[in-house]
């Protein structure tokens, strides 16, 4: 299975007048996402799940993310919440419920949160917890063995790359 950890994008800042669970995305990680979404449709064009954290960034992410890939294609990704994406994280519950997921076509995108989504990759692909640069709304492909519980690194673009690709 082909899984993508994307970071949500940008999110306005903490206050004391949201949470931070409900942070919303800022009107440019809106506009920022948007393009590089478009790169990885120009990359990746059939992910046809994608699971999201509860929060509210991180739903607004998944929800462009289901958006852009939709564009010219007769399926829009269905889109749904896993808690087990959600700060702390957990990884084990994560898999399990991808192990659920009848064939996911062309793979299975996870919107999440840093740190998270770093030691993941490291989990998953070195065995053990990493850090790894994930700016907000980079996506990780990983071609990951399920019954294994590992997978190997196929790439890591940065939104500016992924905004690159679509200009192409």
């Amino acid at each position: 299975m082909k899984l993508y950890l994307c970071r949500h994008a940008q999110a306005a800042d903490a206050s004391g007048k949201v949470s931070d669970a409900d942070r919303p995305l800022t009107p440019q990680g809106i506009r920022k996402f948007q393009r590089a979404a478009c790169g990885l449709v120009a990359l990746e064009p059939g992910i046809q799940t994608i699971l999201s954290s509860p929060l509210v960034r991180a739903r607004q992410t998944a929800q462009l993310a289901a958006e852009v890939l939709s564009s010219g294609s007769a399926e829009t990704p269905v889109v749904a919440i896993a808690p087990s994406l959600a700060p702390p994280g957990r990884l084990d519950i994560f898999l399990d419920g991808l192990r659920t997921i009848k064939e996911p076509g062309g793979g299975v995108m996870a919107v999440g949160h840093e740190p998270i989504l770093s030691r993941w990759i490291g989990r998953l692909c070195f065995g053990h917890p990493g850090a790894c640069q994930m700016k907000k709304g980079a996506v990780a492909a990983i071609d990951l063995d399920l019954s294994a519980g590992r997978g190997t690194l196929l790439y890591l673009l940065q939104p500016g790359q992924l905004r690159r690709l679509q200009a192409r």
